[in-house]
Formats: C-alpha cells, structure tokens, sequence
C-alpha cells in the first residue's frame, strides 16, 4: 500500500475506473476532490476537505437545479468548496457563480474561487505545449497549476490520484498531461497510476 505523509495533500480526479488507493487517500491530511466526485466513499476513499466544482455551463446549471444538490455526501464533508471560475459579466460564460456561492455559503459552507490571473497564465502553459489557443482547461488541471502556484517550491509534492487525462473532446488533454508530467520531473506532484480493473 502507497505510504502518504499526514502532512501531504492528495488531489483525487474522476478516472471512472480507478481503484485501490482509498486508505493511501484517507490518511492524508487534505483531500480535495472535483464535481461529481467519482469513487469518493467507495474506491477512492471516504474523506474530503476541499470539493472544486466548475461554476459555468450546463452542470453548473443542473447542480442548481437540483433541490437535494447541497445534501450530497461530499458538499456536506467538505470544508471549503472552490468555484473554478471567478464571476463573469459576460452572457456567453454561462456564469452561474452567484448562485452557486450563495446557496453553498447559506449551507454553512467556506466558498473560494480560483483567479482569473491563474487562468490566463494556466491556458498560455498549455499554449507552449501544444494546445490549441480555445481549448478549455480541465478542473482538475486548473486547480492543480493554481495550487502549486501558491506553494513554496519546497513544500511536500501534491499526490495525485485517478486522472487518467480522457474526457471530453474539449480540453486539451496531450498539453495537459504534458504539463503534469513536467511538473512531477521537477519533484513538485507525485502522479500515482489510474488502475484499471483488472490491470496492474
């Protein structure tokens, strides 16, 4: 079993498939996680600290839609809840962070959001490697380059478990994966494989 420290945060994606990592996940000492929270409670462990969840478009709009959104397991163990995107006065963002941050905030909720300056930097990184000038940038992604901003150079390597850079057509998922890669080269992220069933 993968040994991580109680002072090391552990990044969990949503690769649909992955497995055998909840007690590594669970003894670390911050747990964030993405959206719909694949695995949590199951596969990928049963604990979460901080919950990201992407503020503009269509499952921005069915979250709001949902009556029971705010009793999900996941909203009601986490400590801080960070919105993707920063507000947006534009009508073709499909911003939906006011009511979101509102309804999370009215359920006793600690809400963040990560910053637009980390956005334009994050999209021309994944520019230099290949990425088309349109591409959208993943949660997962967006929040990983946001947080490693943040630390110290010589923090603890964030763990990141289940990406398996696959998805949907629209994220340039080569540049990021490139760019994960990077970032473990340089000791910063710790990338643990995104088993399969019934693969090692």
């Amino acid at each position: 079993m993968k040994t991580i420290a109680p002072n090391e945060t552990c990044v969990v994606g949503n690769c649909p498939t992955f497995v055998d990592h909840d007690n590594a996940i669970d003894q670390s000492g911050w747990v964030t996680r993405f959206n719909n929270t694949a695995g949590f409670g199951t596969t990928s462990g049963s604990r979460v600290t901080e919950l990201v969840l992407v503020s503009r478009g269509g499952q921005a709009r069915e979250w709001l839609s949902d009556p029971a959104f705010v009793e999900r397991p996941a909203i009601q163990a986490a400590h801080l809840v960070t919105l993707v995107f920063p507000r947006s006065e534009d009508p073709g963002a499909e911003c939906c962070f006011d009511d979101l941050a509102r309804l999370l905030t009215e359920s006793g909720k600690a809400v963040s959001h990560i910053e637009e300056e980390d956005h334009r930097l994050a999209r021309e990184a994944l520019r230099n490697l290949g990425a088309a000038s349109d591409a959208a940038v993943s949660s997962g992604f967006i929040y990983t380059y946001s947080k490693l901003r943040a630390l110290a150079a010589d923090a603890p390597p964030l763990q990141v478990f289940a990406f398996s850079f696959e998805g949907w057509n629209g994220h340039a998922w080569k540049a990021e994966e490139a760019w994960f890669r990077q970032q473990e080269r340089e000791g910063r992220i710790r990338i643990h494989p995104a088993r399969r069933e019934g693969l090692e």
